[in-house]
């Protein structure tokens, strides 16, 4: 039973790739010629793996907002597109730190960590991009635990030499008793 499975799963894995192949060839179009230089490559039809590293200042808002600054954050996160679509989907994870302001005597400072899925909506197809992202995460956070909760935010990206820079503001919501824990990053950040 375990080898019919696995030789299914081959079949099925080596038909994909030979229709992968033929919709890749046959998305050549134009005049028929013998000249070499005027071909140009089918395009790929495979999704790219990008990893990417951020920093940012971080903005604490509403109940956070009332007894901690502002801080920074970390980031990493690795996008999986297709060429020429609008969408593409992250697994990111950031660390935020916020320090209490001065003058408070109770209290202490809060560290905001939070992983999960993000879609990325690019609105042109530009090499200088705009885009969306909104996702859900789990996040934790000194004294309050980890809960869910998500983020919603735009950004900017363009293109430099085998890398591409980004600049993102961002607000993530961790639903937690009572009021939600708000932040604002405004991040810049790598793309490779």
């Amino acid at each position: 039973m375990r080898l019919r499975t696995a030789l299914s799963s081959l079949a099925f894995g080596i038909a994909l790739s030979s229709a992968a192949v033929v919709t890749a060839g046959a998305q050549v179009s134009g005049p028929s010629t013998t000249d070499a230089t005027t071909a140009q490559p089918a395009s790929p039809t495979q999704y790219y793996p990008q990893y990417g590293v951020s920093g940012s200042i971080a903005i604490p808002a509403g109940r956070l907002g009332d007894d901690h600054a502002a801080g920074y954050g970390i980031g990493g996160l690795v996008e999986f597109g297709f060429p020429n679509q609008p969408y593409a989907l992250r697994a990111e994870a950031m660390f935020q730190r916020f320090s209490l302001k001065s003058g408070r005597t109770t209290g202490s400072d809060v560290s905001l960590f939070n992983l999960g899925p993000t879609i990325v909506y690019r609105m042109n197809q530009t090499p200088a991009e705009t885009f969306l992202t909104g996702g859900i995460a789990i996040y934790h956070a000194t004294d309050e635990g980890t809960r869910p909760g998500f983020n919603l935010g735009a950004g900017i990206g363009f293109p430099l030499t085998d890398f591409s820079a980004l600049a993102e503001i961002r607000l993530h919501v961790m639903l937690a008793d009572g009021k939600p824990v708000l932040a604002l990053p405004l991040s810049v950040g790598v793309r490779f």
